[in-house]
């Protein structure tokens, strides 16, 4: 005897039970620690590079004298971070004009033509190089500046996709990839050159009226009761506050 078929569906398959070593939470546990080494990948270049260019700021105004760059590192604090960068860039300008012209072009073709362009460690280089482009074009009225930088950018892009009509070795393209790749570490290492070979210091001179004469001078520090003076001459001065007349801008 036949018997009937029945029309109702299977029933659902059982789920697998849990095992001891499935944890809701990995995906989400991944991601942090996915996250901290970004972080800690991240942070400790960036620490070796701003030790890096403290050390290379304070001998460079030193005139690289040991005795001097000990005396001057002893008036800068956490809170003069922030000088101390913007200063040595505005300080020399024209190695900072220099390395504008190579940088901010390939600051731009990083951000037009390699896939991580657009990363804040491009992006915001980026941005900067231009306005110090603008405002030096501005108050020196380096005109070239900009000419010379889209010149290079037009170099640029013939490397990265030259015309049929124009021969241009193998070489000058995986050059300009490499540079690209590399971009955030080329920034990095022509602040550093700035902070090498320019040896004003980050604050602007000043000509102190003391009792005993007028000295030429960058006020480094104001303490209770004295100032720390670097001359022109790299010379290292503790000023009494009250055998200071005056001080006006140099």
């Amino acid at each position: 005897m036949i018997g009937a078929v029945s029309d109702s569906p299977p029933p659902p398959p059982e789920a697998d039970p849990a095992r001891p070593g499935d944890d809701p939470a990995a995906p989400t546990s991944s991601a942090a620690v996915s996250a901290a080494r970004t972080v800690a990948g991240f942070a400790a270049p960036a620490t070796v590079w701003a030790l890096a260019f403290v050390l290379l700021r304070i001998f460079a105004v030193s005139g690289y004298d040991w005795d001097t760059a000990f005396a001057v590192s002893t008036t800068l604090s956490l809170s003069d971070a922030l000088t101390l960068l913007v200063g040595s860039l505005m300080s020399g300008h024209v190695l900072t004009e220099v390395l504008l012209v190579c940088l901010l072009p390939l600051l731009l073709a990083s951000l037009l033509w390699d896939r991580g362009g657009r990363r804040m460690v491009v992006v915001i280089p980026a941005v900067v190089s231009a306005v110090l482009l603008v405002a030096l074009t501005v108050s020196y009225g380096g005109w070239w500046l900009p000419v010379v930088s889209a010149a290079v950018l037009a170099v640029f892009a013939i490397c990265h996709r030259p015309p049929r009509r124009v021969p241009m070795p193998a070489e000058a393209t995986r050059l300009l990839a490499s540079a690209l790749a590399r971009v955030g570490a080329i920034t990095a290492g022509a602040v550093l050159v700035i902070a090498a070979f320019i040896g004003t210091p980050w604050v602007p001179l000043e000509q102190i009226t003391t009792v005993d004469g007028v000295i030429d001078g960058y006020v480094l520090s104001v303490d209770s009761g004295y100032l720390n003076v670097l001359t022109e001459d790299a010379e290292f001065l503790i000023l009494i506050s009250g055998d200071i007349v005056a001080r006006t801008g140099a």
